[in-house]
């Protein structure tokens, strides 16, 4: 056992444990991408995230990072909780090797939150979504709980979320949200807004104003209007018969019927 003498009295040491490859940050070359992973959390170790962190830095030093200045990172958190702290302490170490923060992907869904709260790319996934592959039916589409986000989507940012997006804010040119299930903007929607992504036709895309760059609902898009309403009234974009329509959101419920057997929204 190592000992340290310290003010005349004997303190025990203890060499610090190495981590095994299970418990390190993997780091993945992909084409122009670099993608990393981080591992799964250790509930009986407190200070787990830091030890991972220091293992992670050390080894940065040691691998090949021949990738260009900027090369963007796919940071794959799986399971793991980040909260805006932890995702601020991984962009750094990534930028002190000429990485750039990208993409957020994850099960769970505060990090999805603290992630796009911060200005990043979220895609969520679910555990049973990754199971059953990219081959999704539209009886999967509640697989998930709706996500909340509290925040403007900023330019460049998209967020993937395998059920109903809720963004209380709005959303900028150049931004995306992406869902399978409905896309609700509790703000001004002048981006881009993909609902019913996996072929939910029942889907429907509302804005307290909307001023869309594209919708599209399942596999039909609709262009923004050349004339938009100069109004504040709150809309709903629905499939109809003749495609995507835009109609005002006040009893929307009370004058339209989802129709299954012909797979699109019938005003009564």
């Amino acid at each position: 056992m190592t000992e340290l003498e310290i003010s005349g009295e004997k303190s025990e040491v203890k060499p610090l444990k190495i981590l095994s490859s299970k418990e390190q940050i993997n780091l993945t070359k992909k084409g122009k991408i670099v993608i990393i992973s981080l591992p799964p959390l250790n509930k009986t170790e407190p200070n787990q995230w830091q030890r991972i962190l220091d293992d992670f830095k050390t080894r940065l030093q040691k691998i090949d990072t021949s990738w260009q200045l900027g090369t963007k990172v796919h940071l794959q958190s799986n399971d793991r909780l980040l909260d805006t702290r932890q995702i601020s302490e991984l962009k750094t170490i990534f930028e002190q090797v000429g990485l750039t923060l990208d993409l957020i992907i994850t099960r769970r869904r505060q990090t999805a939150v603290a992630a796009s709260t911060a200005g990043y790319s979220v895609r969520q996934e679910t555990l049973t979504s990754t199971l059953i592959g990219e081959n999704e039916t539209e009886q999967n589409q509640d697989l998930a709980e709706p996500l909340y986000l509290k925040t403007t989507i900023r330019s460049g940012v998209e967020i993937y979320h395998p059920s109903t997006v809720v963004v209380f804010g709005d959303v900028n040119p150049g931004a995306t949200i992406i869902a399978k299930g409905d896309v609700f903007i509790w703000g001004t929607l002048r981006g881009i807004a993909h609902a019913g992504a996996m072929g939910n036709r029942a889907a429907l895309i509302m804005a307290l104003r909307l001023e869309p760059t594209q919708l599209r609902i399942a596999e039909l898009v609709a262009r923004a209007p050349d004339n938009p309403h100069d109004h504040n009234m709150a809309e709903v974009a629905y499939i109809s018969s003749e495609g995507i329509k835009i109609y005002s959101a006040f009893n929307f419920n009370r004058h339209h019927d989802f129709i299954s057997a012909k797979n699109y929204w019938l005003k009564l």
